[in-house]
């Protein structure tokens, strides 16, 4: 498919359709996912890649236990490392440097999302107020910020 456009074409569309390679692959419409195929045909390792990180996806959503989780986590590194590309191995360092903490998820399905959530909100509140002088509204921001649901429901 890469030798039908020329590079600049092929350029053109990876960037205009590059958000198409995060959700997962059932979940777009049919001409999504022709529009993933024809990203996918331009380049083998990117095919590659997309398809390890959609195994990733189906591991984590569907391992059931953490026996089964652990073993899936292995398989899923064995298959990253057949992958040479410099990105793909740095990624791999990490997610076995964090290998217990994620395979742990599988013990009692919770994250600490919420909190970084509301760590963002804070710091983003941070950002936006640098120059509040008055400490008092400024804690009044921050809890405000981080409980505005609670006000309205």
């Amino acid at each position: 498919m890469s030798s039908i456009y020329p590079f600049s074409r092929a350029k053109g569309i990876l960037k205009s359709h590059y958000r198409l390679l995060n959700p997962p692959a059932d979940s777009l419409t049919d001409k999504s996912q022709t529009q993933l195929e024809q990203l996918l045909a331009f380049s083998p390792i990117l095919r590659e890649v997309w398809e390890w990180k959609e195994s990733f996806s189906g591991w984590y959503d569907y391992s059931p236990n953490f026996d089964v989780a652990q073993l899936g986590f292995t398989r899923w590194c064995q298959q990253g490392e057949g992958i040479e590309h410099e990105a793909v191995q740095s990624a791999l360092k990490t997610m076995r440097n964090w290998e217990e903490e994620i395979v742990n998820y599988h013990h009692c399905r919770w994250t600490n999302a919420k909190v970084e959530g509301r760590h963002n909100r804070i710091k983003s509140y941070q950002r936006r107020h640098y120059f509040t002088r008055n400490r008092r509204c400024y804690k009044a921001g921050i809890l405000f910020e981080c409980n505005w649901y609670r006000l309205l429901g």
